[in-house]
């Protein structure tokens, strides 16, 4: 029998985000299907994750990325030689698999480096500059998650667009309709109280939280002058860890405009709650300069919330017509489309109808599917 491909993992027993949930979605989306990869493992599992199935070949000593850049490319080769593996995925995208005798997949979400490098440590520097141009060269075939990621990785790394396969994310089945009695818990938790505009993400730059506060304060000014005296005001709610060196520009502001006691920060929110969160919110905005794909948008629509984005990047490809798109770099544009969706029930629901039928086009069945058929393309064999 053929041996499964080697599915690289790195640091999920560290709070998974972003690439780590990508891979924990991929693990599970591929055994549901029938195909479980070998699990070359740098780091352990998360908490609560089940790991039931999987075949692990751990990788001592590696689970810092330095080490897993330089040790570690004697391990996997060792891995991959003893278990007979014909190909071997890396979806953290930045592992140059120099000495790896199998073939190579490797995901890259994005070129936020390249495109931002201000927002990006000395780290992102040095792999995005070194390894990563590597990697992509000496790859057999590489996976992004967006077209406008293509494009990217085209304009950047110089790869032909035969090489790369756009594979989508998707929301997840967590992210549903929740009944009242599922979102009251979680909002007690994040201490959260409605109704609220919801944001979701990390706090850096490129997520636009500075316009996003002063367009929110935009919407206040217009709910004090139009709005009996009575009536609630929105709060903003921001998920999303808390990075000093990159949230402090978000503090700062914050005490510029007043808005201390108008915005709630709940920095991390456990994985189980956000659903909720999503539940509840009036609108959920995500004004982001750049994207590779915007999953919380995805989620927000599962969700019902109706969704404000932005006009560029990978977010149009997102949202389609279930959103309302605006220029990231208009602090009024922004205003104007939350408040068209705060003052307008009929557009809310509207956007609320679209948004539960666009989540539904992404899953992660189709997403493990089309990565499936990028590994049976590079070996010239059925894999199901």
């Amino acid at each position: 029998m053929t041996p499964p491909p080697g599915l690289l993992t790195y640091a999920l027993d560290r709070s998974p985000s972003g690439i780590g949930q990508y891979t924990l979605r991929l693990l599970q989306a591929q055994q549901a299907l029938g195909l479980s990869p070998w699990v070359l493992q740098s780091g352990g599992w998360p908490t609560g994750f089940s790991a039931d199935g999987f075949q692990v070949a751990h990788l001592p000593g590696a689970s810092l990325l330095p080490v897993l850049l330089t040790l570690g490319q004697l391990e996997i080769a060792y891995q991959a030689r003893r278990h007979g593996l014909r190909l071997v995925h890396d979806p953290t995208g930045v592992m140059a698999l120099a000495l790896c005798p199998a073939r190579r997949v490797v995901t890259i979400c994005d070129a936020i480096p390249y495109v931002y490098p201000q927002a990006s440590t000395a780290l992102d520097r040095l792999v995005y500059r070194c390894w990563l141009p590597l990697a992509a060269r000496g790859a057999d075939a590489v996976l992004t998650i967006s077209r406008h990621s293509k494009n990217d990785l085209e304009k950047y790394l110089k790869l032909p667009g035969s090489k790369i396969t756009v594979t989508h994310l998707a929301a997840g089945n967590k992210f549903r309709l929740l009944s009242e009695a599922e979102i009251a818990p979680a909002l007690e938790r994040a201490g959260v109280v409605r109704p609220y505009i919801l944001y979701v993400g990390s706090v850096e730059p490129r997520k636009n939280l500075l316009r996003l506060l002063d367009a929110y304060q935009e919407v206040l000014r217009w709910s004090e002058r139009s709005a009996p005296r009575s009536a609630p005001r929105w709060r903003l709610v921001i998920v999303g860890a808390r990075n000093y060196w990159k949230s402090s520009p978000v503090a700062e502001k914050m005490s510029q405009l007043g808005l201390q006691d108008q915005v709630t920060f709940t920095g991390y929110v456990p994985d189980e709650d956000l659903p909720a969160l999503y539940n509840a919110a009036s609108l959920f905005v995500f004004p982001s300069l750049y994207e590779g794909f915007g999953l919380p948008v995805l989620e927000a629509m599962a969700c019902g919330a109706p969704v404000v984005t932005s006009n560029t990047s990978s977010l149009p490809e997102v949202a389609g017509d279930a959103a309302l798109l605006v220029d990231p770099y208009d602090v009024q544009a922004i205003a104007a489309a939350m408040r068209r969706v705060l003052e307008d029930p009929a557009l809310a629901e509207e956007l609320r109808q679209k948004g539960l039928t666009r989540a539904k086009l992404f899953t992660w069945e189709k997403t493990a599917r089309q990565t499936i058929a990028v590994y049976e393309k590079v070996l010239g064999e059925k894999l199901l």
